[in-house]
């Protein structure tokens, strides 16, 4: 692989694919079979399954007896089912992305009235991934029907445009999103005083808003805490 060829495979997949190519390249043997394994297994943890049933497949092939291969594979057979979800009416995708958004004002002016779960996340970020697999659904189980809705920022990603609409209906994100540009994402950072993402803020109806107090990872019963106040307001 010269130089450009690897830009472009690390551009696609700086994980999975870049691993995977480490693994081939330095490993073999039962060192590499274990590599592949700690491969799968990041990608389960972080709910990060891109190329993964091409390196699967890969992987049977190198090591055809190897006693992983049905532990490996209800996760990528379940993830080839998931992946195949299409947007519904309510995964609501702001105007042009909301890519001319630039205030958080801006935000809140369009969601004026509502009590809502802001996260900041990432397509690229795992600990984002994770915590809409381990929380997302639960939180929208304890409120649904009590009048919260969910708003979504997707972060340094409008070149994964793509990417970002394929996880909206995998993670099931049922509520408002933007593809936010830089400028957005500076703007809210620094007015929520968020450090990192995912980074989670209960907007309340009045249009003031608070960090999550919930921390990484994310404590649920605070988070939930926080939203019923946010109600109650």
């Amino acid at each position: 692989m010269d130089q450009k060829e690897g830009m472009i495979a690390y551009s696609d997949d700086a994980t999975n694919l870049l691993e995977e190519k480490i693994i081939n390249k330095y490993f073999s043997g039962q060192s590499a079979e274990i590599l592949y394994i700690t491969l799968f297994n990041d990608a389960i943890d972080e709910s990060y399954y891109k190329n993964v049933p091409q390196i699967f497949d890969r992987f049977k092939s190198h090591f055809p007896k190897s006693k992983y291969i049905n532990w490996i594979k209800p996760y990528v057979e379940a993830y080839l089912i998931r992946e195949q979800k299409p947007l519904n009416d309510k995964m609501i995708i702001e105007k042009n992305n909301g890519s001319d958004l630039n205030t958080f004002e801006e935000v809140l002016a369009i969601h004026k009235g509502k009590t809502m779960l802001l996260d900041m996340w990432g397509t690229w970020c795992g600990p984002c991934r994770s915590e809409l697999e381990t929380n997302g659904q639960a939180i929208k189980y304890h409120f649904k029907d009590k009048g919260v809705d969910y708003l979504y920022i997707a972060n340094h990603d409008q070149n994964n445009e793509s990417d970002w609409k394929k996880l909206i209906p995998y993670f099931n994100m049922e509520g408002f999103h933007i593809l936010a540009n830089l400028k957005l994402t500076k703007d809210i950072m620094q007015k929520v005083k968020g450090n990192g993402f995912p980074t989670y803020v209960i907007i309340k109806k009045d249009g003031t808003y608070e960090l999550s107090k919930a921390g990484y990872p994310m404590n649920r019963e605070i988070l939930i805490k926080q939203l019923e106040e946010a109600l109650a307001h």
